[in-house]
């Protein structure tokens, strides 16, 4: 079996709005608390970050955004019709290369899909917030990234 590979790279302005495509209709699908999410809600939450996009096939396969200041994992989205390809795993592995500490992220605990992904990638449970509306644990990434 022949497996495509998957680049990372920065996003570009004609990446946007692959993007916020991702963005709406993963949020429409998987988050039930976030009311009639909009493609411009993509510009908006991830003003300030650092954002890298997977590419698969020629196409946008998913995206990342980085706080880079806390190295902190504040967007990762995979397009349904990519998932389980690999694509998390690579932004993952790219974003390890750009932090200079371990990365962190926030996650719904209901979201346990991506607590497996995040598990497996080698995250671990720090802290947990019930009050927060959706409840959810900030991860904290185990790996060793190769830019220390």
């Amino acid at each position: 079996m022949t497996r495509t590979s998957i680049t990372i790279r920065t996003m570009k302005r004609a990446d946007r709005r692959a993007a916020a495509e991702i963005y709406r209709r993963d949020r429409e699908l998987y988050f039930p608390w976030v009311a009639h999410p909009k493609l411009k809600d993509f510009a908006h939450d991830s003003r300030g970050e650092a954002l890298f996009v997977a590419v698969l096939d020629g196409q946008i396969a998913g995206f990342a955004s980085l706080y880079r200041v806390m190295d902190f994992i504040h967007l990762l989205f995979v397009a349904p019709e990519f998932q389980h390809r690999g694509v998390g795993h690579a932004l993952i592995q790219a974003l390890r290369q750009e932090a200079d500490q371990p990365l962190t992220l926030k996650c719904v605990i209901e979201n346990e899909a991506a607590l497996r992904f995040y598990d497996h990638e080698g995250f671990v449970i720090r802290r947990e917030d019930r009050i927060a509306v959706p409840a959810n644990y900030t991860l904290m990434d185990t790996v060793q990234n190769s830019a220390s």
